[in-house]
């Protein structure tokens, strides 16, 4: 018999789950796609790197999605069996609360472990590679396409001119100045037309009877201008290196996340000794969370059986979402801006430490009734 309704509810329970579970992840997925999308189209990116780097996302929107789908499923499920009337039954069976919830823990427990490999691990891992994907795309031109009277942006130089002659690649007009020269304060190129040479690694300018001003950098009332005839620059297509790119909390796993903390303050910037500390502990708050919603939701599920159906099982869960994340924010808040070692550490499990007190206060109740 035991067995039997461990089944029954388990079976309930997943079935509530993973179709809360998909309604999550599907809106957040397309949210998100949306993003990179236009991203994409920003920077000229391909199909094949948008769809690649959704992928990497899937670990990230799981960590928002499982504790939101767990805490409703729980709810759903067992005011469900409450209003259908199986609760009272197994009740009048003889089997206590805490057996009834035994199922529900278990798969709260087995949650928590999925949380803590995917805040861990598989988490970071595809927000580094997203990161990077996003600089990479970023640090190459990767889409040129000239327009009249537009400046263009060609990484060192931004490019100018009047009318474009887009059939055969010829430029009239053109105004051509670089943003990046060590050795002089402004380099401006003018010419009465030019051609442009687009290829795989980089962009060839051929101008046509122009002219060339240099400001130096160290006497700056000197100005050089010559005249030319013919007047060539190639520009390649990569802007700048992000192999010295500074990694944020996000992208390191939690074992690089306490490695990079114990080598102290000393080996990264103010910015990122801040915000490292703290991110091991929300880690792990966020890993409880599918325990802190079973600790919250079945005692309030068994007291409001009668009551609510699944309007106030929908208005409840998200009650203690909302307050979690809440919790959350604040913790995290306060231990990002605080000098104190032991806020910085506890500051974020704020929220467990409020679901504990507030889940012992609800399963008291609920047995004393």
């Amino acid at each position: 018999m035991p067995g039997i309704i461990f089944r029954y509810i388990s079976k309930n329970l997943t079935i509530f789950f993973f179709g809360i579970l998909f309604v999550f992840v599907f809106v957040v997925f397309m949210g998100q796609f949306s993003q990179i999308f236009t991203y994409a189209m920003n920077y000229g990116a391909d199909v094949f790197w948008v769809f690649s780097t959704m992928l990497y996302m899937v670990p990230d929107i799981l960590v928002l999605s499982v504790p939101m789908a767990l805490q409703i499923a729980i709810l759903m499920t067992l005011t469900s069996m409450g209003q259908t009337g199986e609760i009272m039954a197994l009740r009048a069976a003889g089997f206590s609360f805490t057996e009834i919830a035994r199922p529900v823990l278990i798969f709260a427990l087995l949650l928590v472990a999925v949380m803590t490999g995917l805040n861990g691990w598989l988490s970071p891992l595809g927000r580094h590679h997203v990161e990077q994907s996003k600089e990479d795309i970023v640090s190459k031109i990767s889409k040129v396409n000239i327009e009249p009277r537009t400046f263009i942006d060609l990484g060192d130089w931004d490019l100018f001119a009047e009318d474009v002659d887009k059939d055969n690649n010829i430029i009239y007009q053109v105004h051509l100045s670089r943003k990046n020269d060590d050795s002089a304060l402004s380099t401006k190129v003018n010419a009465s037309r030019g051609k442009v040479d687009i290829g795989s690694q980089g962009i060839r300018l051929t101008l046509f009877k122009g002219q060339m001003q240099r400001v130096y950098s160290l006497e700056s009332r000197k100005i050089i201008t010559s005249e030319f005839n013919k007047y060539e620059v190639y520009i390649p297509l990569s802007q700048k290196s992000t192999d010295d790119r500074r990694l944020k909390a996000a992208e390191l796993t939690t074992p690089a996340l306490i490695k990079a903390v114990r080598q102290g303050k000393d080996s990264m910037g103010e910015k990122e000794w801040r915000e490292y500390r703290p991110a091991i502990s929300y880690r792990m708050s966020m890993a409880l969370c599918p325990l802190i919603f079973f600790l919250l939701s079945c005692p309030v599920a068994f007291i409001t059986t009668k009551k609510a159906g699944r309007a106030g099982a929908m208005i409840y869960s998200l009650a203690f979402i909302f307050a979690y994340f809440g919790l959350i924010t604040i913790g995290n808040s306060v231990a990002e801006k605080t000098d104190i070692t032991f806020l910085v550490y506890s500051a974020p499990f704020l929220p467990v430490i409020a679901g504990l007190a507030a889940g012992v206060y609800l399963w008291k109740k609920r047995l004393s009734d």
